[in-house]
């Protein structure tokens, strides 16, 4: 077996001056591998040793692991551990707390395959000495010797102290490792609430505490997920690499099933996952990140109103994450949640802020431009079916097209089954897809995020969120472009959208009616307008009727208005003559109710007395026009356009213009114009 070491080679003195020098070499060492080899370089003027290891006891784990290694050649010796409740040599030496001496060669596995690390030596005999400081195990220091340098049982005695004299170190080594750990996890954690109240957006939230994670926790990268409640789906929202490296995640919004976040969100449980556990998941994202990383945590985000999210780590070494740095993470995670509740919080009512400042300034818009809200007069047959008609409709959230000449009064129809339905109390907000530029309708509708294009200085709400829970109206739906169709289409059908230039998809709950003067069947048959949209629109159809087919409502309607601009102009209007109220019954009314209020308006203005002085119009020019629900070639449209211009001698607006003769806003009439390209003629 060879020759052993006896302590007669070596005095006493000699082994008691090592053991002195020992305490001097092995103090004030920042980590076990330097500790190892001053220890080795000390212990090697007196004993012949191969290789020397410090194995130590990781209470969480339970296991005995190789921390370091110190050998006379080259080596490479990997950090295995073995558990405590096994009957190899640690585990009994931890066990029995002494001293096991034994052939390597003749113990089997682990130890043939670590002496293939060390091919250079011979190793006939080990020997596990326990390390322990007091009542407190540390673990185990080992010693390998070649044949020709057999410890005796002096020897191994004399190993044994030096056992005791470097659990000291050893023991003040792990005291202020884990001092200087817990100093570290509390700064950290500071570190974390200090950027979690500092307001930052959620992208450089997430970047931030993943910089701070990366000096305690070691990771290749971290992920934010938050659960989109609504689809039920994980969408990424942060998504940070230490030192720069890029993580390839290309999808942006997933089903949680059959992913680690799925079940972190199931359970509220961390999830710990090593190469053969990524297969418990069956997912292709799964699998795909399986193939760039060898272990991983997802940590569920929880707040007070249920699960927001998870976050995710991911290391491409073989070493999986800890209890410890699962605790830590958990206790980081609260403070995410937390986090992430307040700013999801926050831009909900930041964006209900901006809703209600919209809201409150178009309905200040309204009330100016006085739409007469509840004021239907009428008793005729057409009338009054129009009425059942919306009385059956208005407590239904059914979709509504109304259809007609201009001026009939389709936004006040529009306003009556609003109000008669349970929105009734949410908002009622209106577009005009006639007086908004193409290019701009898009963003009115559906919004717009900052910096989208130049001067988007803040993100913008679209109609569809403003009438979230509320009513939708769009009037003159034929006018709206055909590239947008499809857009509107979806929104309509899937009650969702995304605002320009954003990726966040938003959910609406939006009744539509939609109004025109246009026949947008004969459109769709010639491809002007979509047929699934139209159809889509087409849920149920109102027609009102023009003023010419409900004549017997004409005097009720003199009466009205002449009453209600009387009192706005503060004048004493009691007499309205009969012969004028038969003439304007005769008049067939090209503008219907429009231009009745308008003729009206002005009598008040120019009748100093009590009697109401109305001009009544020619009635050649009431010689009832094709209503534009029959003329939609635009050939005919821009001569129509043009005899009214000429009439008004090129007057756009105002009284005797070109928009009071065919019943048309001044705005209306001008995109109309400049789509005929006619402002060039007249100005």
């Amino acid at each position: 077996m060879g020759d052993t070491i006896s302590n007669a080679e070596c005095s006493d003195s000699e082994l008691y001056r090592a053991l002195f020098d020992l305490s001097q070499v092995i103090s004030g060492h920042s980590d076990l591998e330097t500790l190892c080899g001053a220890l080795a370089a000390s212990l090697r003027r007196v004993v012949r040793f191969e290789w020397i290891g410090l194995v130590l006891h990781d209470a969480r784990r339970d296991e005995l692991s190789l921390h370091a290694v110190a050998a006379n050649g080259p080596h490479d010796l990997r950090m295995i551990a073995f558990p405590v409740t096994g009957e190899n040599e640690f585990a009994r030496v931890w066990r029995e707390q002494k001293p096991v001496m034994f052939n390597p060669c003749e113990a089997g596995e682990p130890w043939i395959e670590l002496l293939k690390e060390v091919p250079e030596s011979e190793l006939q005999s080990i020997i596990l000495v326990p390390l322990s400081a007091g009542d407190r195990r540390l673990g185990i220091l080992g010693f390998g010797f070649t044949p020709e340098a057999k410890p005796d049982d002096a020897m191994q005695a004399f190993l044994g102290c030096v056992a005791s004299e470097i659990a000291v170190s050893v023991d003040s080594f792990l005291t202020r490792k884990a001092l200087l750990e817990d100093r570290d996890r509390l700064r950290v954690l500071s570190e974390i609430t200090e950027a979690l109240v500092s307001k930052l957006p959620l992208d450089e939230l997430f970047s931030a505490i993943s910089e701070q994670l990366s000096r305690v926790v070691a990771h290749d990268f971290a992920v934010i997920t938050l659960l989109d409640k609504n689809t039920g789906e994980l969408r990424l929202s942060g998504l940070h690499a230490p030192g720069g490296m890029l993580v390839s995640v290309d999808e942006t919004a997933v089903r949680p099933e059959g992913l680690p976040p799925g079940e972190a969100l199931a359970t509220g449980k961390p999830v710990v996952m090593t190469d053969h556990e990524f297969e418990r998941f069956p997912s292709p994202l799964s699998q795909k990140w399986a193939a760039q990383f060898r272990s991983g945590c997802s940590i569920p985000l929880i707040g007070v109103n249920g699960p927001l999210g998870t976050l995710q780590l991911g290391r491409k070494n073989e070493y999986g994450f800890s209890e410890e740095e699962i605790d830590l993470l958990v206790q980081i995670g609260r403070q995410v949640a937390a986090a992430v509740a307040n700013s999801l919080a926050y831009r909900e009512l930041g964006e209900l802020k901006d809703r209600l400042v919209t809201e409150k300034l178009y309905l200040e818009d309204e009330i100016r431009f006085d739409q007469n809200v509840g004021n239907m007069i009428g008793e005729s047959a057409a009338f009054q079916a129009i009425m059942r008609a919306i009385q059956v409709v208005a407590p239904t959230d059914a979709t509504v097209l109304i259809q007609g000449e201009t001026g009939t009064g389709k936004e006040l129809i529009a306003r009556a089954i609003h109000d008669l339905s349970s929105r009734s109390k949410r908002s009622f907000i209106k577009v005009n897809c006639a007086a908004i530029p193409a290019t701009l309708l898009e963003s009115e509708l559906f919004g717009h995020e900052k910096g989208l294009f130049t001067g988007a200085f803040a993100q913008k709400l679209g109609r569809f969120e403003l009438a979230h829970q509320g009513t939708l109206f769009l009037d003159e739906i034929g006018e709206i472009p055909l590239e947008l169709q499809p857009k509107l289409m979806r929104a309509l059908q899937e009650q969702e959208l995304k605002r320009l230039g954003g990726n966040r998809t938003i959910r609406v709950d939006v009744r539509i009616i939609a109004a025109t003067n246009r026949n947008l069947k004969q459109m769709v048959a010639d491809g002007k307008f979509r047929s699934d949209l139209y159809y889509r629109l087409q849920v149920f159809p109102l027609t009102v009727p023009p003023l010419r087919e409900r004549r017997e409502d004409i005097p009720m309607l003199i009466q009205f208005f002449t009453q209600k601009y009387a009192n706005r102009m503060d004048r004493a209007i009691e007499e309205i003559p009969s012969t004028a109220l038969e003439a304007l019954t005769n008049y067939d009314w090209p503008g219907n109710i429009r231009e009745l209020q308008n003729l009206v308006e002005r009598s008040v203005i120019l009748s100093p007395g009590r009697v109401l002085q109305i001009a009544v119009p020619d009635p050649a020019s009431g010689r009832p026009r094709p209503p534009a629900t029959v003329r939609n070639d635009e050939n005919a449209e821009r001569e129509q356009i043009l005899e009214a211009l000429r009439l008004s001698g090129g007057k756009v607006s105002g009284a005797g213009g070109a928009a009071l003769r065919l019943g048309l806003r001044r705005t209306t009439l001008q995109s109309r114009m400049k789509k005929l390209n006619i402002e060039r003629q007249f100005r």
